[in-house]
């Protein structure tokens, strides 16, 4: 984030702490709660989102060399990521073109894949490079039995794919990110370091746990005493992007700012900043670090998949250093884990109820109004 945008967002915030303010929307907004339980709107959502869009997989860093590769099941999809000898981002169906089977599991480095049923094998860029007696299969053409390319987009160290084969042979991530890039451009993403993930499937629909991170309102009450005291609760600068959007809270410390002229203000220690991603990605900027959060769809409406992940902005090779972001780590989870989901669970078995039929957003929600204004849009519902 630029230093003329970093003022900008400190000026607004300290205007809302000054006048017990924070960023509106329009009106309030009404949700019916089948969008939270209902099948047929969960399969749509497959389709038109998580089949249809460009999605956020993980920053480059994730897969840094060539042979790196990254195996995973998104919405039903299998998908492998790898970086080519070339330094190319690729990404694949993790299918063999003879009989289905994953090629790769989990995450690691390979020189090529090789299919664990029959051992047909795939070079880094998804060329079919053997198949054991091939004189048991006259007629197949090694070039058209490559790996079934994925559109892939790779830009400010993050990455994109679209599950779609049909879809455009890349994806024009700056086109996509509808002006976001230059602001992740500034934070120099492309230079962090991995430094941990995990991977939760808590008995939320994925959008809840979207939800969770696109308001202030609810930190007094639910996060007494882990977050509540370290950020400002139902205040924050909202800002959008398309179909993405950037929410602003202050920490408790950007009193710091009080009396000074605003070019002595370090702001990003004193704030932090989270970008909601289109369609189900939320990523924290924390002053000294990144967090990401993929919410993908489990097999039912009241089930999700979600990974988290951190990142640093240098490798931690000391222990104090791993100490430290462990502690970061942690805490992460156990505010999100234990306490949005653990109380989201609850919630979403009131939704399943069929009692309530709708919810409702308040004017202080305004990110929380817009990322379901933009999935009515997307999925042509009302």
């Amino acid at each position: 984030m630029k230093r003329q945008t970093q003022l900008e967002l400190a000026h607004v915030l300290q205007a809302h702490v000054r006048n017990g303010a924070t960023d509106l929307a329009p009106e309030v907004f009404r949700n019916p709660v089948a969008a939270y339980s209902d099948a047929a709107r969960a399969q749509l959502e497959r389709e038109r989102l998580f089949r249809g869009l460009p999605l956020f997989m993980g920053m480059s860093c994730r897969l840094s060399d060539p042979g790196d590769y990254l195996a995973e099941e998104v919405a039903g999809i299998p998908v492998m990521l790898v970086r080519g000898r070339d330094g190319m981002l690729r990404a694949f169906a993790n299918i063999c073109r003879h009989r289905g089977a994953p090629v790769a599991s989990g995450c690691g480095k390979a020189r090529a894949f090789s299919c664990p049923y029959h051992g047909w094998t795939y070079a880094l860029d998804g060329k079919l490079a053997g198949i054991p007696e091939k004189a048991s299969f006259p007629g197949i053409d090694k070039e058209a039995h490559g790996l079934i390319p994925l559109p892939a987009g790779e830009r400010y160290g993050m990455i994109f794919v679209c599950l779609s084969p049909a879809r455009l042979p890349a994806i024009d991530v700056d086109a996509h990110l509808a002006g976001l890039g230059e602001e992740f451009g500034a934070y120099g993403f492309e230079h962090y370091s991995y430094f941990a993930s995990q991977t939760m499937t808590p008995a939320i629909n994925w959008k809840f746990g979207i939800d969770t991170f696109l308001e202030a309102y609810h930190l007094p009450a639910l996060h007494r005493a882990t977050v509540a005291p370290l950020i400002r609760g139902n205040l924050g600068s909202f800002a959008a992007f398309g179909d993405h959007c950037r929410l602003t809270f202050a920490r408790h410390s950007s009193a710091a700012w009080d009396g000074k002229p605003d070019c002595e203000w370090d702001v990003l220690p004193h704030i932090v900043v989270v970008y909601r991603l289109f369609p189900n990605t939320i990523v924290v900027f924390q002053s000294d670090h990144l967090e990401t959060w993929r919410m993908l769809p489990g097999e039912t409406p009241e089930r999700s998949v979600i990974e988290f992940a951190l990142y640093s902005p240098e490798p931690a090779t000391t222990d104090k250093a791993r100490a430290y972001w462990k502690k970061n780590y942690d805490l992460a989870i156990r505010t999100v884990l234990n306490e949005d989901f653990a109380l989201g669970e609850r919630m979403q078995r009131g939704f399943m109820s069929a009692v309530q039929t709708e919810v409702v957003y308040g004017r202080n929600e305004p990110a929380l109004i817009h990322f379901h204004q933009r999935l009515h849009a997307a999925l042509g519902v009302s």
